[in-house]
């Protein structure tokens, strides 16, 4: 059997720590090597030349992004596109709304249970300032409030609140 490589190009700390914590043990099963490439830091000439070394390799790669400003998936993938026309369009997948929605969705038994944090009905309009503000205690600093997500994460639950998570899911590691 070949050799497989999947590289993630993720836009941060949360994403990558998130993808470790929930993603990298599915991932591991299709996969012999998951390698996070950050994608914050980098210029457009770097992301292009990591996105050549990728097609060199004959290795897989999935572009994760943020919803952000777009209207919808699509605007998002086109833009992307634009802006990086090495992308394949499949393996472009867009988080609605940041991944801050994702954390949230999956919030199991723990601690943070009943917290603000875990009431959002629509996971899928989080952004970091709403995660930020829906805090417990007004802390500063959302590590470890992140950390406290991972640790008791409900997948199943997740999926069930939030589309794009599902649908990474079901297309990205055929989990129904």
């Amino acid at each position: 059997m070949a050799y497989r490589r999947l590289f993630l190009f993720l836009e941060g700390d949360d994403d990558e720590r998130f993808f470790r914590a929930v993603f990298f043990p599915l991932l591991r099963r299709r996969y012999d090597d998951v390698f996070p490439v950050q994608m914050s830091q980098l210029t457009k000439k770097k992301i292009a030349d990591w996105l050549r070394s990728v097609e060199a390799m004959k290795a897989n790669y999935l572009y994760v992004r943020d919803l952000d400003r777009h209207s919808c998936v699509t605007a998002a993938k086109n833009a992307l596109l634009e802006t990086h026309p090495r992308l394949i369009p499949d393996r472009i997948q867009i988080v609605k709304a940041e991944i801050e929605s994702w954390y949230c969705a999956g919030i199991g038994s723990g601690k943070l249970a009943d917290s603000e944090i875990a009431t959002c009905l629509e996971t899928e309009i989080v952004t970091k300032e709403k995660f930020d503000a829906a805090i417990p205690g007004g802390r500063v600093n959302r590590i470890p409030v992140m950390a406290e997500i991972l640790e008791s994460f409900d997948l199943e639950e997740a999926a069930r609140r939030n589309s794009s998570l599902r649908y990474f899911l079901q297309k990205r590691l055929a989990v129904e």
